[in-house]
């Protein structure tokens, strides 16, 4: 998984900003809910994704959106619900001490020097997959709802060179109420089912022209658990790479069967 090149905690502090969007979704059918009965439910999308012999289907729309081109709401990775402001000092899974993080929840159980040791002394966890209940879409949505691995965004994006099944839109357009939407497609040419990822961006800035997209997969970097894995892209490049725990990134939820 690539490493990020991160910012210092002091800076990383002062990047840190509301998370107030001009893209707040409404909802189509008020009678349609995750479990927790606000969330509006995603339809499960079929493009023929099989992973490790599973069918992965993915949600029509974004965790917390009702259309396919609205945002959503950001999460930090390993939490259920949006924020206002997403900071190291706020993010559920860690603590700071001396101006370092250190995590209280998954961490490979050699890298220590991560681990906050003052909170759980037996050492790290070893976990390096969401669990359950730390994840949001399986929280929200319930029944098999979760979010997509590193593997299952990887082979998504390798579904780009097969031209002879999938066409590709790395930078679509949606006009939505007079405002255009740019945003990842990728449609199954035999079905004709699709599946559009909106440059969200992420909660350091949802309020300036979009100009990427960034989804959190429930993978741990189990060589740097600062982060974890995520999708990637905007108007000229996609890649499966990773993202700062505490940011708040989109979440497109997957159906396993």
């Amino acid at each position: 998984m690539k490493r990020l090149i991160y910012l210092s905690m002091a800076a990383l502090m002062l990047l840190a900003v509301s998370c107030g969007k001009d893209n707040k979704p409404g909802n189509d059918d008020p009678g349609k809910y995750g479990v927790d009965g606000k969330t509006p439910m995603p339809e499960a999308v079929d493009i023929g994704l099989v992973v490790n012999g599973k069918t992965i289907k993915w949600a029509s729309f974004n965790l917390g959106a009702s259309k396919e081109y609205e945002y959503g709401d950001y999460y930090a990775w390993g939490e259920t619900e949006p924020k206002t402001e997403y900071l190291p000092t706020n993010y559920k899974h860690a603590n700071v001490h001396n101006n370092q993080l250190l995590y209280t929840a998954y961490c490979p159980k050699d890298l220590t020097e991560y681990w906050d040791s003052s909170v759980k002394p037996d050492g790290p966890d070893g976990i390096s997959q969401l669990l359950p209940s730390d994840d949001a879409a399986h929280v929200l949505l319930g029944g098999n709802w979760r979010l997509p691995t590193q593997d299952e965004f990887q082979a998504l994006l390798d579904l780009k060179n097969d031209t002879e099944n999938y066409e590709w839109e790395n930078w679509a357009v949606i006009n939505a109420d007079g405002k255009d939407v740019h945003g990842l497609r990728i449609t199954q040419k035999s079905t004709g089912n699709s599946i559009f990822f909106p440059a969200a961006g992420t909660s350091f800035k949802p309020d300036v022209a979009i100009d990427e997209g960034k989804y959190w997969s429930s993978s741990l970097d189990t060589t740097f658990p600062i982060a974890a894995g995520s999708l990637g892209f905007d108007s000229l490049t996609w890649v499966a790479e990773g993202g700062h725990r505490y940011t708040g990134f989109s979440i497109r939820p997957v159906w396993e069967e």
